[in-house]
């Protein structure tokens, strides 16, 4: 009996792959919408770090004449002839490698697909090619979420189709403490890692947080909208409840954007990072069994917390259940408080008397 693959990649995985691959294959990345595809260019220029140019291309708006170049015509030996020039987008004048990214490929017009498919192959376009190193790569969605995207044989033959995975809540929470997510939005996916699922995941048909192509459904949670809430709830303070009762749920849906309110209104309650730091052996503690609270706060130090505040925060931490106590000291060394913990003699003297936690890891 044959046994089957799972060819699905992550996106650190997707990017590797990009990295290594990329010059002489073309990657055509599939994933569900919003979990951070196009994101990809951006990583890969800086793990380049200046050598290649970023080039980004949203195919649903290209037409042919942006790929094969505007004709201009030159007379040699008395003969006019036409040669196209290519598009400065691509930024070949630079005359750097590039990582060029086609995005939603899937979604381009057939005429423009076709056009794009000898720079996928062989990296020219006419008479030009691509400077040597340079990367090609593209992405399109799932064809189950019923969006359009649709790639013929003969294109897919000359890429390598990869499908990428959604991240789950547990890589997405570990993934926005270090990029400015709102820590009772983190919270709440920790709490509701449903909200992170995929419509053809199974069991899924009653989840009232994500979407589903065959439901009437305007918003809905993905890591994108995810972020975007985030900065909503970020200024609830000005713009008062039902604004931003109204913002979040155009990005992640009503159902999704009463919960996380209720996070919200709970942080209301906690003390401010601000009393942690001046009183942290009185300041007042999530009440026992509040989990929702208790990862509020941990989340909000993550974020927080460097080498001038760690002793003071690591002396409030250690009054909270053991449980958090882990959960703060087991993120803060994968997140952008890893230098500042590994620094801190209180947070080395708790992960050496609790090693065995680092240790399952």
């Amino acid at each position: 009996m044959t046994q089957a693959i799972n060819t699905a990649v992550t996106l650190n995985e997707a990017k590797n792959l990009i990295a290594l691959c990329g010059a002489d294959v073309t990657i055509m990345l599939q994933g569900g919408m919003g979990i951070g595809k196009s994101s990809l260019l951006w990583a890969l220029a800086e793990q380049f770090n200046g050598t290649h140019d970023a080039v980004y291309m949203d195919m649903t708006t290209k037409d042919i004449a942006d790929l094969s170049g505007v004709p201009y015509i030159e007379e040699r030996n008395g003969i006019k002839i036409t040669h196209f020039a290519p598009n400065s987008e691509l930024k070949l004048h630079n005359k750097k490698p590039i990582i060029l990214m086609l995005d939603e490929f899937g979604k381009a017009m057939r005429p423009v697909q076709n056009t794009a498919l000898r720079l996928m192959l062989e990296r020219k376009m006419g008479e030009d090619s691509l400077p040597a190193g340079s990367i090609v790569f593209g992405t399109t969605n799932k064809t189950g979420e019923g969006l359009g995207d649709s790639i013929q044989a003969h294109a897919r033959n000359r890429l390598s189709f990869v499908t990428v995975k959604s991240p789950d809540a547990e890589q997405w929470c570990e993934w926005a403490v270090s990029n400015g997510v709102e820590a009772e939005v983190i919270a709440w996916v920790n709490q509701n890692p449903q909200a992170l699922a995929s419509f053809d995941d199974g069991g899924q048909d009653d989840n009232p947080y994500i979407f589903h192509p065959n439901k009437p459904v305007t918003a809905f949670c993905t890591p994108r909208s995810l972020t975007k809430a985030s900065h909503i709830i970020k200024h609830r303070a000005a713009l008062g409840t039902t604004a931003t009762i109204a913002g979040v749920a155009g990005c992640v849906g009503e159902a999704a954007a009463r919960d996380m309110m209720a996070y919200a209104a709970l942080a209301d309650k906690l003390p401010t990072w601000a009393e942690i730091v001046k009183n942290p052996e009185t300041a007042k503690l999530p009440a026992d069994g509040d989990a929702a609270a208790s990862f509020i706060t941990i989340y909000s130090a993550l974020a927080r917390v460097d080498k001038d505040s760690f002793n003071q925060w690591m002396a409030y931490c250690k009054r909270m259940a053991k449980e958090f106590q882990a959960v703060f000291c087991l993120n803060a060394v994968k997140s952008q408080a890893r230098t500042a913990a590994l620094a801190n003699r209180s947070f080395t003297t708790w992960a050496t008397e609790n090693h065995w936690l680092f240790d399952a890891k």
